[in-house]
């Protein structure tokens, strides 16, 4: 949810409503529904700007065509909406290139929710996969603006700037995590730059004002699916404008029917929906990421709409255990200051303090506190319950307070698991761990 002025924002998942409550009285101000196509959802935050409360549509692993929309906050109307996909004619549609409207269900979902520059009134969104998302020869080209970090006018809705992180994506490798807003100086001279951690293996930095590319570096262990990121136009090396069908590093035979790879990073991160966090007082971002390797296979019969996961394109598992890892780098050189490994997944993300600490949670129900310059562990405490969502901090009467929801959540009402549940069924030692929902708070 989020707050605007007297109005509590908030949002209902599968039914794509949104409704404003008044936060003294309860009362309903209004209630929009913005359901425009069957399997549309809303699951990232609104964002509460001066004049626009701004949602993303999601849903796209189904079939839909996503979109970020902006609404007037007094009333709930709409005042722009912007696809992911654009429609034949529109910019980018030439990067669509079947003969059968693959962007009419192309996917691009904004399931993360956006950053905002009131200065230069942009808002930055990662836009999801393309669908079905295993099976790119459904949709040959670089299925724009799919998988790429868009920079939206937050006044109209058009895009000023993007970058396709992994064109004709095959490997659900979507960019909905955290774009880090960081102000900072590059050879002396101040630069305002966005930054991300990606699932695809990689941290990118940006001018966050031109779309400049300037620095790529791979925060996972073990990568498989490219050589390297060109370090001059931030695409994949073995990218190939040449071909429709993408296939990197993994060869000709990886894209066929029924073929089986192996990729690495997991479909699942790299860094997923968790959000990293960058320290002013080190000048450092601190990124949780997913290590571990899985196997895609693509079954192109798996095209046909009617629920989650039946749109797909093929199927992923995972080739091994998923550890995670936490790595502190210069956002600005690139380089990696130090790492520290842990032996569970880690989808709650990191808080980082200015008394110099950094929080993560771990599905084992762990909370650890780092130190910031040298990631030395401080304290560390089990709950004995995983933790699927991001630390916070607040203070009341000069405390400062650390707060963890646990729950790894979730079953859909189609009964697929989120990763995070899948991931803790399949680690031995805590496939009988509780699952239960409970806010924890420790005082610094």
């Amino acid at each position: 949810m989020a707050l605007w002025g007297n109005l509590v924002i908030s949002i209902t998942g599968f039914e794509g409503r949104v409704i404003a409550t008044d936060k003294d009285t309860g009362v309903v101000a209004w209630d929009k529904n913005l359901v425009d196509q069957p399997d549309l959802e809303l699951t990232a935050a609104p964002l509460a700007l001066k004049d626009e409360i701004l949602i993303g549509g999601t849903g796209g692993d189904r079939g839909v065509r996503a979109w970020l929309a902006a609404l007037d906050p007094k009333t709930g109307l709409i005042k722009w909406k912007t696809y992911s996909i654009p429609a034949p004619g529109e910019p980018g549609s030439e990067t669509w290139k079947d003969d059968h409207n693959a962007w009419q269900t192309g996917g691009g979902a904004f399931y993360g929710t956006g950053a905002y520059d009131p200065l230069a009134n942009l808002t930055y969104w990662g836009s999801g996969n393309p669908v079905p998302m295993f099976d790119s020869s459904f949709r040959p080209g670089d299925n724009l603006y799919t998988s790429s970090a868009i920079a939206f006018d937050a006044s109209n809705g058009k895009i000023t700037w993007w970058h396709q992180y992994t064109p004709n994506d095959d490997r659900d490798y979507d960019e909905t995590g955290a774009h880090v807003l960081i102000d900072t100086k590059i050879n002396g001279e101040d630069r305002k730059i966005v930054a991300h951690a990606g699932r695809n293996g990689f941290t990118y930095s940006f001018d966050r004002l031109s779309g400049q590319f300037l620095k790529a570096t791979q925060t996972v262990k073990e990568l498989t699916w490219t050589k390297g990121i060109d370090a001059k136009t931030g695409k994949p090396v073995d990218y190939d404008p040449k071909r429709d069908i993408q296939i990197y590093n993994e060869g000709a035979g990886s894209v066929v029917d029924n073929a089986t790879r192996r990729i690495c990073p997991s479909i699942t991160g790299g860094t997923n929906f968790w959000p990293v966090s960058y320290s002013r007082k080190t000048g450092s971002l601190y990124i949780p990421a997913y290590e571990g390797c899985g196997t895609v296979t693509v079954d192109a019969k798996a095209h046909v709409k009617g629920g989650f996961n039946t749109f797909n394109g093929g199927a992923a598992g995972a080739a091994g255990p998923i550890t995670s890892s936490l790595t502190m780098l210069d956002p600005v050189s690139g380089e990696i200051k130090k790492r520290v490994e842990y032996p569970y997944p880690n989808a709650s993300g990191v808080l980082t303090t200015a008394g110099g600490l950094v929080f993560t949670g771990l599905l084992d129900g762990t909370v650890v506190a780092l130190d910031d310059d040298t990631l030395d562990e401080l304290w560390r405490f089990n709950v004995g319950t995983g933790f699927n969502s991001a630390p916070m901090t607040y203070a009341v009467g000069g405390k400062q307070y650390i707060a963890f929801a646990s729950g790894v959540c979730c079953v859909r009402p189609s009964g697929a698991i989120s990763n995070a549940l899948a991931n803790v069924r399949r680690i031995p030692e805590l496939k009988n761990q509780t699952n239960a929902s409970v806010l924890y708070v420790f005082g610094l």
